[in-house]
């Protein structure tokens, strides 16, 4: 199931109040139906035009992980994301951690998570840089070491060493 969730319809101007409390409701609550996963939401694009008298409402929400619960096949083992799949999503959580590091301060412990479980599990996937997996997997580990000791300057050598380790494993395979 795909993480991205729209709404198109029509309004009359009245709903659009009651529209917009469901929605806050949702994010506040967690949703369902047309506002399922929005609490889980990564980003949110909204569209309102007033024409003739009818308010025409476009949503857009992308939730930060697929909107289902985790899928497991015939033989009982979870059915892995398309590796490209997974690639869009660590870009995602990368980009912050290399932002907030460098701009000095740590990220959030989420984006770490999402990182790092994301991380473990590329490397399962053979023929994309099998060679870079255990140097990438070590200086995952010091990342992880280095966030949960809270000390900045070794978050930002780690994070430098992921960024070497993607780079080596991309010149050649991107």
């Amino acid at each position: 199931m795909s993480n991205d969730m729209s709404i198109s319809r029509y309004l009359d101007p009245k709903e659009l109040a009651a529209f917009f409390r469901e929605l806050a409701d949702a994010v506040e609550n967690g949703g369902h139906d047309e506002f399922a996963c929005v609490d889980d939401f990564r980003k949110i694009k909204i569209g309102v035009k007033n024409e003739f008298g009818q308010i025409s409402l476009k949503a857009k929400f992308k939730a930060a992980k697929p909107c289902a619960p985790d899928v497991v096949g015939e033989d009982g083992k979870l059915v892995l994301p398309k590796y490209k799949d997974l690639k869009k999503r660590m870009r995602g959580s990368f980009k912050i951690l290399v932002k907030m590091i460098h701009d000095g301060s740590a990220p959030p412990k989420e984006a770490v998570d999402a990182f790092l479980a994301d991380a473990a599990l590329m490397v399962t996937y053979p023929g994309y840089g099998d060679e870079y997996y255990e140097s990438f997997t070590d200086v995952c580990a010091q990342f992880k070491a280095a966030f949960e000791s809270g000390d900045l300057e070794k978050m930002h050598a780690a994070v430098d060493l992921l960024v070497h380790e993607k780079s080596r494993c991309h010149a050649k395979y991107d």
